[in-house]
Parts: structure tokens; C-alpha cells; sequence
């Protein structure tokens, strides 16, 4: 099995996207061989109220049963706790995406640390995206800087029965984190754009190899380059090349609660 932590559904306003509703995304995904997938919606992100997406990616995930959605929420806006509440309690989901950079807010904001003490009250896991692509290919009318994640050690900290999951995040964006956030078992690394021959594997042994999370950031991405990142470019025995692929994401699922 091989389980995909980081995939999309929808539009992206910069860059057409093929295979972005569920069937089309599903069999684009099993050429590679994965099974099943964690999607998010694309148009969340440039909505003013991103709670609006929610409930359509509940719908149309809820006739595929190899397709788990996560909500979006925005901590700034109004109402968001009534909207996380909705999110789990009337449409089922387990887990969470915040996006502070296109949101406008930091880490280390008090809405931030509202917004993970709900979660947490919930028994959701948190998503951040660190980004949605690289900064090389933003809209020049549109350039969005990585999320600043210095405060996310003592976040992580402050609510260790919380999963936290870095989503998009890259090497230079991971590196900072690896004394920090030592020990710390609530922290989980999706590896979607750690680049370089080998890159999973080094930090992965730096980060915890048992907190690495298998993402392709399908369709923006090809999710060939995933699948070769952790199959070709690394040494992983089998256990490990099988808890990246599908065992740490039962993992994560599981610290989340039901």
C-alpha cells in the first residue's frame, strides 16, 4: 500500500491542472501505485471564506472511499470556530490545513495558538502548508514568502497530544528544526519538495525516519518524482521504505483520535 499525505482537488488560479477532480486524480495516482490519498481543496486557498470549499471536497470525497479529505481553515476570519466545529462534527473530517503566509498571519500569532488548542479540543491533526509551490514560480503580482516556522518548536510543545505535519516544506525550511524539535513525537515531516539525490533519507535520519510522511502534491506535481525520491535515490530497508509509504500515515491517523 502507499498512501499519498499531500494531494489537491480543484484549480489553481496560476497554472492549469489536470487530474484534479477524484476519479481523474485517483487513476493519474495509480499509475504510481498509490492506493489511497489525503486531498485538499486547491480553491480553499484564494477564497475569502475558505470554509465555503469544505463542504463541497466532504461531498465529492465522500464517494471515494480511497480519498481522505481535510478541511481548510483560517483562523483569522470570522466564525472560524463554529466552521472547525462543522468540519468534524457534521462533515467528518479527521484532519486540518492552515496556510498562515496566504492567510496573512504567523505562527506565532494568538490566533494561531487559538486555532491549535480547538483542534487539539477536537482530536484533529494540524496541517501547515509551508508553501503551495516554489517561489521561483509565483505570479509576479503574487508572491507569497514561506511560512516562518521559528515558533513551531514551542507550539508543538505547548500541545504534545497534537499532530502537527509540515506540508511542502523544503531541505532549507527542515534543516533549522532538526535540534529543536528533537524528541518531540507530535511532529510529523511531509517530503513532497526535499529535493537533492538522497534528501528524503538525510534528513528523514536527522528528522526521525518515523516522522517522514510519503506526498506527491499531486497534480501540481508529478508523482513519479515522489515515488523515485524514497524507491530509487535512498537506501531504505524495507521496514523503512514501508513506514514512509503508508505505515507513518496509520501512525499520524491514530495519535489523532477517532
Amino acid at each position: 500500500m502507499i498512501v499519498d499525505a499531500n494531494a489537491n482537488l480543484g484549480n489553481w488560479p496560476f497554472r492549469r491542472t489536470s487530474y484534479n477532480d477524484p476519479k481523474r486524480l485517483l487513476e493519474r495516482l495509480a499509475r504510481v501505485d498509490i492506493d489511497r490519498a489525503w486531498v485538499v481543496s486547491l480553491d480553499a486557498v484564494m477564497y475569502k471564506n475558505v470554509h465555503a470549499a469544505n463542504a463541497p471536497l466532504a461531498e465529492m470525497a465522500a464517494e471515494y472511499p480511497a480519498l481522505m479529505p481535510v478541511a481548510t481553515i483560517n483562523p483569522t476570519f470570522p466564525a472560524w470556530e463554529r466552521d472547525l466545529v462543522e468540519c468534524k462534527e457534521s462533515l467528518g473530517y479527521r484532519g486540518v490545513r492552515a496556510y498562515p503566509n496566504y492567510h496573512q498571519y504567523e505562527l506565532g500569532d494568538p490566533a494561531f495558538d487559538d486555532f491549535l488548542a480547538v483542534a487539539d479540543d477536537l482530536d484533529m491533526f494540524v496541517e501547515i502548508a509551508v508553501r503551495m509551490t516554489d517561489e521561483r514560480h509565483h505570479h509576479p503580482l503574487c508572491m507569497v514568502p514561506p511560512v516562518e516556522l521559528a515558533a513551531l518548536p514551542d507550539l508543538a510543545a505547548k500541545y504534545p497530544r497534537l499532530p502537527i505535519m509540515l506540508i511542502n516544506a523544503k531541505n532549507t525550511d527542515l534543516v533549522p528544526l532538526i535540534e529543536p524539535t528533537e524528541g518531540m513525537e507530535n511532529l510529523w515531516f511531509e517530503m513532497s519538495h526535499i529535493e537533492g539525490t538522497g534528501g528524503v533519507e538525510q534528513l528523514g535520519r536527522s528528522l526521525g525516519l518515523e516522522h517522514i510522511l510519503f506526498g506527491t502534491h499531486a497534480p501540481y506535481y508529478y508523482p513519479e518524482s515522489a515515488i523515485l525520491k524514497v524507491t530509487r535515490e535512498c537506501e531504505f530497508s524495507e521496514e523503512e521504505q514501508e513506514a514512509i509509504l503508508y505505515g507513518n500515515a496509520g501512525r499520524l491517523l491514530a495519535s489523532a483520535g477517532p
